[in-house]
């Protein structure tokens, strides 16, 4: 015969077991909320499949197991974090570039960029937030972050799309003098189309 306190140990098990697979039962049927602090956009690519580079691409390596896709021709150099690529006609930073990157990942994405926003964008000559917005990028927290800006007097604009995977803050990133997004903008489109993490 079981005393007082066996039984009462039997029971709470059976509370315990029972609460957890109704706890598992809601989470499966509502899957998870929204982060607040800025619009969800929708998601930037499919979560299932990552698209090869497009015509005029090549699939590149970066660091941490990142693979995108840069413009065939344009010449690729280690920087800090990364890669850059240059076009070749006009690169540099006066002229088109991306970037691929990778860095121990900051826990909160959004409150890390608007602080560094603040701290190391608001006082550059011209800047002017187009967007910073919260996402998901294959199932990852991510933000898009884009801007405008002048370097030595030349209207810039760039956009940068970053999100934490594995333990790491990945980045991808387009700049140009604002006179070449028109013709950059997709690139970075093509860019993001072919990022993942292996």
């Amino acid at each position: 015969m079981r005393t007082p306190l066996q039984l009462a140990l039997v029971a709470a098990v059976g509370y315990l077991v029972a609460g957890s697979l109704v706890g598992v039962t809601l989470l499966a049927a509502h899957g998870s909320t929204a982060v607040a602090g800025s619009p969800v956009a929708a998601q930037l690519a499919p979560t299932t499949a990552v698209a090869g580079p497009a015509a005029g691409f090549q699939q590149v390596n970066g660091p941490a197991g990142l693979v995108t896709a840069v413009p065939d021709g344009w010449q690729i150099s280690p920087i800090r974090n990364g890669f850059q690529a240059d076009d070749p006609q006009h690169g540099g930073a006066g002229g088109r570039f991306v970037r691929y990157q990778g860095v121990a990942g900051e826990a909160d994405l959004y409150t890390w960029l608007t602080a560094y926003e603040k701290q190391s964008w608001s006082t550059q000559p011209g800047y002017q937030r187009v967007q910073m917005n919260q996402q998901k990028f294959h199932d990852n927290p991510a933000v898009l972050w884009e801007f405008t800006y002048s370097l030595n007097g030349q209207p810039r604009h760039v956009k940068i799309l970053y999100w934490n995977a594995k333990g790491t803050q990945y980045d991808v990133y387009a700049s140009a003098p604002t006179a070449d997004w028109a013709q950059t903008s997709p690139l970075f489109d093509s860019m993001v189309a072919s990022s993942s993490v292996q």
